[in-house]
């Protein structure tokens, strides 16, 4: 008991926390994560947890250093005797759901975090877990109400507005999803991943100019991250700023060599450069990269089409189609080429900066 208290008073803490940054190691953006504080030692949690039986708390910060040290089975147990003690434990549903979420298991910790907001409304973690949970279990109009949730929360977050944003995007809602990043930014202005998903929504809006001054932006903020100059090499490209476009892919390419945006991206400005070699062989990277992306498979029978290469170019787009047979780019190129003609567009068929392309 007196080691889990100072003067008195226990100390109250999150257990449970977000992170919602960029990961300039590896050059590219990182989803939310739920992360465990770390406050003390595991003996100290354990020691606390066996000198107050009764005290849910107690098991909740022993279980949270438990899930810190990879011990998720022995934490389980803890909670599930938290919820003994204190049955309308949010902090307990949290942790729960924390742990779930740990292990993929988005709907087991969509139940949990549901559990802890109705346990305790005014809850960020609560309606952030949710949140994030539903996202990735495709459930949009859930993630969308879990976020508006987080994000009446006080004090006001970006993180929620960057989320609410996301949620909506997915959902198809890009003018909303650029209110809600705007919003995120004016909480705070320094947030590379706001910039950053402000630049692609007005990308995929046809803006170009708008997004490219987005996305400089956060390149200057966090010049590492391969995905923001991906980025910018699309808006680029549709200012058709071909050399521009080109060194921003390169560098996206440099920072993330397994890029396969940035090696489809750069397989484009060499294609309308007139560079058909080096083209085909960005183009071959990217496939490699990412064998599934179709518009990759696109661009590749582009350039094919471009050297004299028919059969071939063919072949890439029947592959294109095969991957994904809702495009109709992709349809409608291979509709041209099967009847001899150049396919229409090929540029804008190939590039697929959000299905439009529109200069300001």
């Amino acid at each position: 008991m007196g080691s889990a208290r100072r003067g008195g008073r226990r100390k109250k803490r999150s257990r449970v926390s977000f992170l919602f940054d960029v990961d300039a190691g590896r050059g590219r953006l990182v989803e939310m994560t739920l992360i465990y504080s770390g406050l003390r030692g595991l003996a100290a949690y354990r020691r606390a947890a066996r000198d107050s039986p009764g005290s849910a708390d107690a098991r909740l910060d022993y279980a949270s250093a438990l899930i810190g040290a990879g011990r998720a089975d022995e934490a389980d147990a803890e909670i599930d005797e938290a919820l003994r003690i204190d049955p309308g434990s949010a902090d307990a549903h949290i942790l729960r759901g924390a742990v779930f979420a740990a292990a993929r298991k988005n709907a087991e910790a969509a139940q949990s975090f549901e559990a802890a907001a109705a346990a305790k409304p005014g809850s960020f973690a609560a309606h952030m877990g949710r949140a994030m949970s539903c996202a990735k279990l495709g459930r949009h109009a859930d993630a969308i109400e879990s976020y508006r949730e987080a994000a009446r929360c006080s004090p006001p977050r970006s993180v929620a507005h960057i989320g609410l944003g996301n949620a909506l995007a997915a959902a198809g809602c890009t003018a909303e999803a650029l209110a809600e990043y705007d919003e995120a930014l004016r909480i705070d202005p320094g947030s590379v991943m706001a910039h950053a998903k402000r630049g692609y929504a007005l990308l995929n809006m046809g803006k170009y100019k708008r997004a490219l001054a987005a996305l400089s932006r956060a390149a200057r903020l966090e010049p590492g991250v391969a995905v923001v100059h991906v980025g910018r090499g699309r808006a680029l490209l549709g200012m058709e700023r071909y050399d521009r476009a080109l060194a921003a892919f390169t560098k996206a390419a440099r920072l993330d060599p397994d890029s396969a945006e940035a090696h489809r991206g750069r397989a484009e400005a060499l294609h309308l450069l007139g560079r058909p070699k080096r083209a085909l062989a960005a183009a071959d990277r990217a496939v490699a990269a990412a064998p599934r992306m179709a518009r990759a498979h696109l661009v590749r029978s582009a350039i094919l089409y471009g050297m004299g290469r028919l059969d071939e170019a063919v072949a890439a787009c029947e592959e294109a189609a095969r991957l994904d047979p809702d495009d109709a780019d992709i349809a409608g190129a291979l509709g041209d080429l099967r009847r001899g003609r150049r396919p229409r567009d090929t540029y804008r068929a190939a590039a697929g900066a959000g299905g439009r392309r529109r200069k300001e």
